[in-house]
């Protein structure tokens, strides 16, 4: 085809003829060939910059100073998605470079997390990795869990209570915190029988300590079990007993029940106990703990008759240094009751988790509860000798309450100065509420999270409540200024027709996220 046919059909509505077409066609085909050409150049040229460039970068010319490269890799070993020791190894085989500031980094080397008690422990290893700590506080995880007990037996035994592991928890290296989670409560038994020789001098070096069970042996059950004899002088103490589950009622029932008798509080700082037990048994033990300061509950999202079980319960237990309670994974409201029985007078710290106690469904803005139960269990914190006076986090998450319920929650906690919601859901005119009692409504409050909101609580309602308590705190009035607004959203459905009041929140220096 000539160039002056090809101008007169790229200017005219010509019709092709056949010959033409197939013209066309060629040079088309020829043309995308030759741009493949240069696309692979180009992609090729690319690939050989960005190689030049890495022999550029900072890291690989050594620009870092050794301390900024170890501190960089102090925070990235702190990252949960797999164990420490094994994000180590990866570091150390990138480069010789990083291997010396690995090696220069004590801090990395003092955890190892979840060796798995299937295979024979390589204690020269385990010694030699854990000496790199110095003088940092070394932790240790043992997990045992795959065994099953009944099925071992002389020729076979289970791994964990192994002689070798024994011996290393015994005479060292010293260790700070040690974590052991077994199958069954005969192999952690077994395990720490091993361990208590004559001279132990690591295992009562350890000052925190997590036992997890899976299920009780035929031969400790909880009356009979003396695990808790036996545990190195700790103040920090992590307890995770087999499920109550197949117990008899009256085992964990009756007042005077030896359940676990041996647990004692007296030189705990910090407890966490994670178990479906019922609240009296919990309350039970709970009065040793003069010495507690930080006491976190795990109720797994059990599902306890408490109405019943805590009638008879009517003494208080008073636990006089505790600043931090955690009440996690609460099965419903019924679960608060327990509150009703602690006394903590120097308590600053609150935080009430429940699990999903709508299941997921969603709840009418007419349906929301106002969870009676909850806001008497609160007040009573509140009232009475002892009572609650200095709190000043509150940390509440996965909750549909009514506008009426959380603002009378809210409105017991006068001092408060930090208060994180969560997934909490209300009906939608919670804000209207609050305009008539802003000036009630938390006067020390500094820093609001609202977290996973979805159409309960809009930014925008947020930030003009933010902007109100300015202007009330402005005029003179005894309300303190918020701070700090942190906001999360579930959906960007919120934004939808109201873009100029996401820029104000934007614009006045909070942070507000969504998906």
């Amino acid at each position: 085809m000539t160039q002056d046919r090809l101008v007169q059909l790229l200017t005219s509505n010509s019709p092709l003829e056949t010959a033409e077409i197939r013209s066309i066609r060629k040079e088309i085909m020829s043309r995308r060939e030759a741009m493949d050409v240069l696309r692979h150049e180009l992609q090729a040229l690319e690939a050989e910059c960005k190689a030049y460039e890495s022999l550029l970068a900072p890291m690989r010319r050594n620009v870092l100073p050794v301390e900024v490269l170890g501190d960089i890799f102090s925070l990235v070993v702190q990252m949960p998605e797999t164990t420490t020791d094994s994000q180590v190894t990866t570091l150390c085989l990138v480069c010789k470079a990083w291997r010396d500031v690995a090696l220069a980094t004590p801090s990395i080397w003092a955890r190892v997390g979840e060796i798995e008690m299937e295979n024979p422990l390589n204690v020269g290893k385990l010694r030699n990795w854990l000496s790199r700590a110095r003088g940092h506080p070394r932790g240790l995880e043992v997990v045992g869990t795959r065994c099953m007990y009944e099925e071992h037996d002389e020729a076979s035994p289970c791994p964990l209570p192994s002689t070798t592991m024994a011996d290393f928890l015994a005479t060292g290296p010293a260790l700070d915190e040690l974590s052991i989670k077994a199958s069954s409560t005969k192999c952690m038994e077994e395990l720490i029988d091993r361990i208590l020789q004559p001279q132990s001098p690591s295992w009562n070096t350890i000052r925190a300590i997590h036992l997890g069970m899976s299920h009780w042996h035929i031969s400790s059950g909880p009356r009979s079990w003396s695990l808790l004899k036996r545990l190195p002088p700790v103040t920090s103490l992590s307890l995770s007993p087999p499920s109550s589950e197949g117990l008899r009622e009256n085992q964990l029932y009756q007042e005077n029940n030896k359940t676990l008798e041996d647990l004692t509080l007296a030189n705990l700082t910090t407890f966490r106990l994670t178990c479906d037990f019922p609240s009296p048994w919990i309350l039970g033990r709970m009065g040793t703990g003069e010495n507690l300061e930080t006491l976190t509950l795990d109720f797994e999202l059990s599902a306890r008759d408490e109405e019943r079980s805590l009638h008879a319960f009517h003494s208080r237990v008073l636990l006089p240094r505790l600043r931090t309670l955690q009440v996690l994974q609460l099965d419903d409201n019924h679960e608060t009751q327990i509150l009703r029985c602690l006394r903590m007078p120097a308590l600053d710290r609150l935080d009430l988790s429940f699990g999903k106690p709508w299941g997921g469904l969603k709840v009418e803005a007419n349906d929301y509860p106002d969870m009676w139960e909850l806001q008497a269990d609160i007040i009573s914190l509140v009232e009475g000798p002892n009572c609650i006076s200095r709190l000043h986090h509150l940390r509440i998450s996965n909750l549909p309450i009514s506008s009426c319920g959380l603002l009378e929650v809210l409105l017991q906690f006068a001092p408060l100065t930090h208060l994180r919601l969560d997934n909490v859901a209300s009906d939608p005119i919670f804000f209207q509420r609050v305009k008539d009692k802003n000036e009630q409504l938390l006067p020390q409050l500094q820093y609001l999270e609202i977290l996973n909101s979805g159409h309960s609580f809009t930014p925008q309602e947020v930030f003009r409540f933010f902007e109100a308590r300015k202007v009330i705190a402005a005029a003179g009035t005894s309300l303190v200024c918020l701070e700090e607004l942190v906001m999360t959203v579930t959906s960007a459905k919120v934004f939808k027709g109201h873009p100029s009041n996401l820029y104000e929140v934007y614009g006045s220096g909070n942070w507000l996220s969504g998906p």
